[in-house]
């Protein structure tokens, strides 16, 4: 391997080691290789010479992050996804200097170094982690090939894992239910965001920073483009009709800060206020709570899973997601529009979701029960003579669409029975 004159040097000693020896400013530095191989002892050599502009002229492996962030062959993705990509190749290039100490550029990893890695990356991790390791690994060799003078991709060829991986599942109505009730408990900021969650089925740090330029009461919608494809160019507002019971909670907030800004106070932009400020600043207690929250209404969040290091997360506030898509379609809501509503599109379904009227979309939205007293919190009727008739109405449509349920076997009889019993109390 080349190297310019001057630029340092390895010296044998009696041992059969070799030592770097380097004059810098005047002053001599030296440095055992631990080795009494040539060809390690040079790539050592080079890549002690590596931060100080020495040495021969090849990517360096502790750079190589920063050249593919930089690289214009990158594909262009969200902040989030590239820092997690940023994590996955960290957490290899420390294996690769705690375990090949010779291999310090890029175009040093072989395919055997790779696969060992691989080999032990994979006893503790699921199908899909895996997976997304090695997509994650390739692509980064694959942007800087040409720039690093690699011979070949070391993660080329690697076979992927059938895809493992447990999701977060959907809550059941009752469990909907002890979440909302230990939320109310935990306090009226907790109380709002876990409705926000259940009633809009927006992602956590959506609802935290929930602002309300996004509400309009007049016309009972949010329209707002959701973080995670706020970045993308394909990134596009979701509409989301608001449910009469979140409604009813937001109504009087809105009402409340209408005041002080007629009196000319300074007002936060966010709708829950103390939970928006608690996420920008300090993000893990709002998962903290949320634990104990969970905690509280005895939903199990995390199990083990045989050959994981970690527990496998199998319900979070991410779930309330999950249970606003199922709830509304297992109420008839076509799916096309749940999707629009959510959001999950890829560019084809954004063109056929964006025409959905705002009748369609609320249909949905109104579908999810209605929680916790929800005769309390409802606004109070026009016309008390009527209502009887209306509430017999709502209670045959519930009962039909709770027997359709129980038919295609989405609830337990016992379910059904708790469910049915509800409805016919309400009347």
């Amino acid at each position: 391997m080349a190297r310019e004159k001057g630029t340092g040097s390895l010296q044998r000693e009696k041992s059969g080691r070799y030592t770097i020896r380097v004059g810098i400013n005047g002053k001599r530095l030296s440095r055992s290789t631990r080795t009494t191989d040539k060809d390690t002892a040079e790539r050592l050599l080079n890549r002690f010479l590596a931060p100080l502009g020495l040495g021969a002229e090849r990517l360096p492996l502790a750079e190589a992050w920063h050249h593919y962030e930089i690289s214009p062959n990158r594909r262009d993705i969200a902040k989030s996804t590239l820092q997690a990509k940023r994590n996955t190749w960290m957490e290899f290039a420390r294996w690769i200097e705690h375990n090949h100490m010779e291999m310090t550029e890029l175009a040093h990893v072989t395919p055997a170094a790779a696969a060992e890695y691989l080999a032990q990356f994979r006893s503790h991790h699921s199908g899909n982690t895996y997976n997304n390791h090695v997509c994650t690994l390739r692509e980064v060799f694959r942007t800087l090939g040409e720039k690093s003078g690699l011979a070949e991709n070391p993660f080329d060829g690697v076979r992927l894992r059938p895809d493992d991986s447990i999701s977060r599942r959907e809550l059941t109505l009752d469990e909907v239910e002890r979440l909302y009730t230990a939320a109310t408990k935990r306090g009226p900021e907790w109380k709002l965001l876990v409705m926000t969650g259940i009633y809009t089925g927006l992602r956590l740090g959506d609802c935290c920073r929930l602002k309300w330029e996004y509400v309009n009461l007049n016309r009972k919608i949010i329209q707002l483009v959701p973080a995670k494809t706020r970045s993308h160019a394909q990134g596009r507002p979701v509409t989301i009709p608001i449910h009469p019971i979140l409604e009813a909670e937001l109504a009087p907030l809105a009402a409340r800060r209408a005041e002080f800004v007629r009196a000319g106070d300074v007002v936060s932009p966010y709708v829950n206020v103390p939970i928006a400020d608690t996420y920008n600043t300090a993000r893990w207690r709002i998962d903290e709570v949320l634990a104990k929250i969970f905690k509280a209404a005895n939903i199990t969040m995390s199990v083990r899973s045989e050959g994981r290091r970690r527990k496998t997360v199998i319900a979070s506030f991410h779930s309330l997601r999950h249970t606003f898509v199922s709830f509304s379609a297992n109420a008839g809501v076509p799916l096309p529009v749940v999707q629009s509503i959510v959001g999950h599109c890829s560019t084809a379904m954004t063109r056929h979701y964006y025409h959905e009227s705002e009748e369609a979309l609320r249909s949905a939205v109104e579908a999810i029960p209605a929680l916790g007293g929800a005769n309390a919190l409802a606004s109070p009727p026009s016309s008390p003579a009527k209502q009887p008739l209306k509430s017999s109405k709502n209670a045959e449509l519930r009962l039909k669409r709770l027997d359709r349920l129980f038919a295609k076997g989405i609830i337990s009889e016992e379910e059904r029975s708790t469910i049915r019993n509800r409805i016919l109390l309400d009347l």
